[in-house]
């Protein structure tokens, strides 16, 4: 496998091998961006600036059949939180890029004018783009497509990317060929729009460069693994990620108009069982793949009464942000918006707390999904009401000089309320990543270790441990590739070593594969101390402190020095 270098002053590429002297071997997708982000990016650089790196890589398992493992991770210094950032994504191009010998593409200088890049079995090709300028990613996609063939795989950056917002997206098309499928947490599409590259093309081969040493290990470790996780995950395969509205809304921990409940009274209204209902009345699709190894298959095709494509796939995180948080109560409304932002190029957790804020401000009307629609719009033109909008939560709180903003790191809190989910205040409080769910996702059920005791969910009983060792094996996974459904715990992590050990004829132990994941965070955490972004300042916003949310009466209550000395045990 090879690291593929753009030069977009020069327009040129060079390419360097990975293989076991490498000091990349063991490094892939977040782990391999983290590390490049940790040694060649001036921490203090401005992350629209030419100093700054995007990082394009896939998982030292992708380009293999193991479960879930065609994820793409995208990482640079980010716009939103200034620190170190990671964001992936499903779809088709990770898969078609570790075929053709690629483990990332790295992304260096500033192209003169809006660039297109073209990589296919034999080179890399930079081509102008300026006649894609502005458009949303549906227009752009499609008129790939007709250029080049539906087979290609794509990331791409819609208006929002290239006016530069904090608050947007990286696309890829989705196994459908929709751009459905987004790296959203970061302002990263806002790096690639810096770097004046409006997509990137990625050809299908006919022959794969992925070598696994030892195949008929390989598939005795990953053929039960496989089945295990499709016979577990039906409930997850039949409702997808939106399963969990009416859940969260009954444990309490719903986020609901921005952040002052923690159940929302039409949850069944946006719930995973209506979801489903309303898709398979219309005829849309269930059971979908979000990349070509996903076994769990939880993604929709969402249609219209007409059966016309909205949007693929309706998510948990999209629901809540802008459905309970924002008291918008339609699927079909909440459909619209995700469309939009898919188009655009906007992160929907981003957005519906931004506009969960506004409404909270009494700028807009609760539940007027209209008005998200029309902004929206307002952020494709770059007006003022979308610079305004396009920023990020944390910025429209600094515009209207308000300080209660769920934020943590000027990235918006996602959909799992902390004073109820007492794991996910760690996750939030001290990942390097910023108040992102899925950088330890502390829910009810995920259990690291099976042999161990965390308490109950409402407790702060044993969650530090818990939050650490999903934020580690979380990062494991995420440097192999894989979706974290699949499992960050011990079981997944011995089940990691020994297919690692047979694709690449090593023998690794579970413990060695875990020190992988704590390696990572470490270079997280180091690069984000240089660029200002301390440990000491490891905390929620004050209001999850003050404000009891109904109806379970809870608040944050973990001491501040639990989030500020939390990774000393990295280092013990």
């Amino acid at each position: 496998m090879k690291i593929a270098r753009l030069d977009l002053n020069t327009l040129s590429v060079r390419f360097e091998e990975i293989d076991k002297n490498s000091k990349y071997f063991l490094f892939g997708a977040r782990g391999l961006s983290s590390k490049i982000i940790s040694e060649e990016v001036p921490p203090d650089c401005d992350p629209l600036g030419v100093k700054n790196k995007l990082i394009i890589a896939n998982g030292l398992l992708t380009g293999t059949p193991f479960p879930n493992s065609a994820r793409t991770s995208v990482g640079a210094k980010s716009p939103l939180t200034g620190g170190i950032k990671e964001a992936n994504a499903g779809g088709r191009p990770a898969m078609m890029l570790a075929r053709l010998g690629i483990r990332a593409l790295v992304l260096e200088g500033k192209a003169s004018s809006k660039t297109l890049i073209l990589i296919n079995d034999n080179s890399i090709k930079l081509e102008s783009a300026e006649k894609f300028a502005g458009l949303g990613n549906y227009e752009l996609h499609e008129r790939l497509k007709n250029k080049y063939g539906d087979k290609i795989g794509i990331y791409s950056i819609g208006p929002a990317g290239e006016w530069m917002y904090k608050n947007s997206t990286i696309a890829t098309n989705d196994i459908e060929g929709f751009p459905s499928r987004h790296a959203g947490r970061g302002g990263i599409g806002a790096v690639m729009g810096s770097k004046n590259v409006k997509a990137i093309v990625v050809f299908p081969t006919k022959t794969s460069q992925v070598k696994i040493h030892d195949l008929q290990q390989f598939r005795k470790i990953i053929k039960p693994f496989a089945k295990k996780l499709a016979e577990t995950k039906e409930a997850l395969s039949v409702y997808g990620t939106a399963l969990g509205v009416r859940i969260m809304s009954e444990i309490g921990g719903l986020p609901t108009q921005n952040f002052r409940k923690g159940s929302y009274e039409d949850a069944n209204n946006i719930s995973g069982e209506k979801l489903h209902e309303i898709v398979i009345n219309r005829g849309g699709k269930k059971r979908l793949p979000c990349s070509p190894t996903c076994v769990i298959k939880c993604s929709n095709y969402y249609v219209d009464e007409k059966g016309n494509h909205v949007t693929s796939s309706l998510e948990y995180e999209t629901i809540f942000a802008n459905g309970s948080n924002c008291l918008i109560n339609d699927l079909d409304a909440l459909a619209q918006i995700d469309h939009y932002c898919d188009d655009i190029g906007v992160d929907t957790i981003e957005f519906g707390d931004t506009i969960a804020l506004a409404m909270d401000a009494g700028k807009i009307k609760w539940g007027d999904h209209e008005r998200a629609l029309e902004i929206l719009e307002e952020i494709r033109k770059n007006s003022d009401t979308g610079k305004l909008y396009g920023n990020g939560v944390y910025e429209l709180g600094r515009q209207l000089n308000i300080t209660r903003i769920p934020h943590v790191k000027k990235q918006g809190i996602s959909g799992y309320d902390p004073r109820v989910f007492k794991g996910m205040s760690v996750t939030y409080a001290t990942s390097p990543q910023g108040a992102d769910h899925t950088a330890g996702a502390a829910i009810a059920g995920r259990v690291p270790d099976s042999d161990r005791d965390y308490g109950d969910l409402t407790e702060n009983s044993h969650k530090l441990e818990l939050s650490c060792e999903l934020q580690v094996y979380t990062t494991v996974l995420d440097s192999m590739g894989c979706c974290y459904f699949i499992g960050p715990d011990v079981g997944t992590m011995k089940i990691v070593a020994g297919a690692l050990n047979a694709m690449y004829d090593l023998r690794l132990t579970r413990e060695d594969v875990i020190n992988i994941g704590k390696k990572i965070l470490k270079l997280e955490i180091e690069f984000n101390e240089k660029a200002g972004i301390h440990q000491r300042d490891n905390d929620l916003p004050s209001f999850l402190r003050e404000e009891p949310v109904s109806p379970t009466n809870l608040t944050v209550t973990f001491a501040r020095k639990d989030f500020q000395d939390f990774w000393k045990r990295l280092y013990e």
